[in-house]
């Protein structure tokens, strides 16, 4: 599993792959409603451009509420996923 993790961020480290990655995930949130699946992707985009510590330091989250939130155990308020989009330098929008 580790030497797919370690694929997945080396195509994470491209910007446009990695917008891709997050699209993707949200649909397939909406379709499925599996909240981890799309947490676990964000978690892998995080670690392709920085440390969870440096991160959280940056939004303005606590850490060990952010591992919470990847493992599944603590669903966020959508002012902290605001906090996630906003420093990774995403929008969302409803179209």
């Amino acid at each position: 599993m580790s030497d797919f993790n370690d694929f997945v961020l080396e195509q994470l480290k491209d910007e446009e792959f990695q917008k891709e990655y997050m699209n993707e995930s949200l649909t397939q949130y909406i379709n499925d409603g599996d909240f981890n699946a799309f947490f676990r992707s964000l978690e892998l985009v995080i670690k392709s451009r920085d440390s969870i510590s440096s991160f959280c330091e940056k939004a303005g989250i606590d850490r060990t509420m952010l591992y919470e939130i990847f493992r599944g155990k603590r669903v966020p308020r959508l002012d902290t996923l605001a906090k996630i989009l906003k420093t990774l330098g995403y929008n969302l929008r409803i179209a």
